[in-house]
This record gives C-alpha cells, sequence and structure tokens, in this order.
C-alpha cells in the first residue's frame, strides 16, 4: 500500500487508474473523506510523519470519529489576535501520547503548527508564524484544538487546515479573512485665495476603498477629486484623496471612504470656514512661522542696540564728584566774595548819603 500511495503522489499520475477503481480521486476506504491531493500534499511538504499515522491508523478509520468547526469563517481585524477551533470525539481520559494534530494554510503550503503524539514540534513551522502561535492545550482534554494566533498580520488571511488523529483520522478547513477599516480620517481645509478651497482626506485601511465626495446637497463631485493609493510593506493602503473647489464660505463637503467588500463605510466632514477661524492649516502655518521668526530676530537686534545707546548716553552724562575738602574750600571762597562785595555796596551807600 506504501508504494501504492508513492506511485500516487509520483509526478504525472492519473488518478483514474485501477489503484482506485471508483475513478474519483478519492481513497477507496470506509472513512472515504481524504482526496488523493490533500494526502499528496501532506506527503510531498515534507511531512511523511502524518502519512504514516493515517497508514497505521487506516484499519481503524470509520464514521464515528469526525473533526468539526464550528465556524467555518473566522473575520478578525489587523492588529488583533483570533482563535481558530475544530473539535474531536474523546472517550474518556484523553491519551496524549496516542494524539496527533496538524494546523496548516493549506492555500500557501505553510506549516503553523505540530502536535505529534503529545509533543509539539516547531522545527517545521513557517518563519511567517514563529512567536505569533499557541494551541490550547488545556482545552484537547474537552475535544477542542484552538489555535490562537497573535498580531494578526495581512497575510495571515487564507484557508486553514486543521488535521487530527487519534485512534480515527479527519480534518476540517476553516477559511480567515482580515480586515483593516478605515476608521480614522487626516483631513485638511487650506483656502487657495479668491473663494477656492484645498479639501484633503487622508486615511489608510484594507481592502482597497473607494473615496466619494459631496457637498451639502450630496452632490456627487468625486470626479472632481484626485485619490492616490499607496502600500507599504504592511500592505495595508494607504489613501490620499485632494478635491479643489470653488466655494464660499461656511460650506460643507462630506468624504466618505467606502469599503464594498466589507460594506462599511466612514465619513469625515469638512468645513470651509475652518481655515478662517484661526485653525492653521498646513501653507498658513509655514508662512507664519517664517513671519514669528524674522519678527523675533528684528526685535532682538533693535533691542540690542537701544541697549547700547542707552549705556553711551549714561556715560556722557556722569559729572566727577569732588572730594570732601575741596568742596569745603569753594564753599567758603564763595561766602567771603559774597560777604566782600556787600561790605562794598554799604560803604558806597554811606558815602553818598553823607555828600547829601
Amino acid at each position: 500500500m506504501v508504494i501504492g500511495f508513492l506511485f500516487a503522489c509520483a509526478p504525472g499520475f492519473d488518478p483514474d487508474l485501477h489503484f482506485f477503481p471508483s475513478g474519483s480521486g478519492k481513497l477507496n476506504t470506509a472513512a472515504n473523506f481524504l482526496s488523493l491531493e490533500e494526502i499528496c500534499s501532506i506527503y510531498i511538504m515534507g511531512r511523511p510523519l502524518f502519512l504514516y499515522v493515517f497508514l497505521f491508523y487506516w484499519h481503524f478509520l470509520n464514521a464515528l470519529f469526525t473533526v468539526e468547526a464550528p465556524q467555518s469563517l473566522c473575520i478578525v481585524e489587523h492588529g488583533n489576535n483570533v482563535t481558530m477551533e475544530c473539535t474531536f470525539p474523546v472517550n474518556g481520559k484523553l491519551e496524549f501520547r496516542d494524539l496527533s494534530v496538524s494546523w496548516e494554510k493549506k492555500d500557501e503550503l505553510k506549516q503553523v503548527y505540530v502536535l505529534h503524539k503529545g509533543e509539539e514540534d516547531f522545527k517545521s513551522q513557517h518563519i511567517d508564524f514563529r512567536g505569533r502561535i499557541k494551541l490550547l492545550k488545556e482545552n484537547l482534554n474537552l475535544g477542542q484544538s484552538l489555535l490562537q494566533i497573535t498580531d494578526v498580520k495581512l497575510r495571515d488571511a487564507g484557508v486553514y487546515r486543521c488535521v487530527i488523529a487519534y485512534g480515527g483520522a479527519d480534518y476540517k478547513t476553516i477559511h480567515l479573512k482580515v480586515k483593516a477599516p478605515y476608521r480614522i480620517i487626516n483631513q485638511g481645509v487650506v483656502s487657495t485665495g479668491r473663494n477656492e478651497w484645498k479639501l484633503t482626506c487622508q486615511s489608510e485601511g484594507y481592502p482597497k476603498a473607494e473615496v466619494i465626495w459631496q457637498n451639502r446637497n450630496y452632490e456627487d463631485l468625486t470626479d472632481k477629486a484626485n485619490t492616490r493609493f499607496e502600500t507599504a510593506s504592511d500592505q495595508l493602503y494607504h489613501v490620499t484623496s485632494t478635491l479643489t473647489i470653488k466655494s464660499g464660505i461656511d460650506e460643507i463637503f462630506y468624504c466618505i471612504f467606502w469599503n464594498k467588500e466589507l460594506q462599511e463605510n466612514t465619513t469625515a466632514i469638512l468645513h470651509t470656514a475652518d481655515s478662517t477661524d484661526g485653525i492653521l492649516q498646513t501653507e498658513s502655518r509655514r508662512f507664519v512661522g517664517a513671519t514669528l521668526i524674522a519678527t523675533a530676530f528684528v526685535g532682538s537686534v533693535l533691542l540690542f542696540l537701544l541697549c547700547i545707546r542707552k549705556a553711551k548716553a549714561n556715560k556722557g552724562n556722569r559729572t566727577p564728584v569732588a572730594s570732601p575738602s575741596t568742596a569745603k574750600l569753594s564753599k567758603d571762597k564763595d561766602t567771603h566774595d559774597y560777604r566782600d562785595a556787600s561790605f562794598e555796596d554799604r560803604e558806597l551807600k554811606y558815602m553818598q548819603v553823607e555828600k547829601t
């Protein structure tokens, strides 16, 4: 049988050959749940371990052992955590040594997690998932295989396959969708003069969104806008939409990010009065900033020159201070001169009286 599998997985093998009389490309067993393509993918991916498990337990396979996925579609936001679940039957106490669990990303053939006979094996784990994967082993006793992915990336989106071997073997697939809503919209309102306004909306998210512009009467202005899409290493779409339009003051415009795939929309309201109410926009900030710097420089120079001029004036108005002895001598001299002048006046008057 092993040789038959090796031939079956060889390149160019026709699944309609006599190895599988049904011609359906599926293994003709009692369980009849694994397609040839899926069995071969397990083997070709360098994991003969699980092929061995399936072959070893093949005669035990029956319809009583089934793996179920309570939620076949999981939707998670970018950057959050998500837990995917598949269940399997456990009769009595769980024997970890008999349990093997495999989680893999089916569409990209990436190994996510392996538990072989109760022991974790991270050797074959793909680098995209390292450090972000955890199997909640405490729930295995309840027949639950819970795979937790932390800090979900956009590249994590896809189809995951949960394979469980425990007495029997079965698998289920779960589709994981990752979204990044355009929740925060950065806006700008700038007056370019002559009643012309430049309106800008910028946001980021995933998948790609359509940007719709409307005025207060809900008239579509989208054709007049210029919208640019850019993608970074995080795969998010960075969307910038600009509408240049002639309008009076106190007008209202709506900028709508419409995500058709997720059926979600986020709206920003732009008011043309914002630019005249003292809210500095990008262009006015630059002008005012340059003006303030120039004013401060000129003021500093004038203040410096004024201080120098005042210092020179104070220096020129200074009067030498006389010593005490010099001051006394000058006072005595002035007093003596004053007495002499008075005495001469009295004598002159006396002489004039006698003559009369």
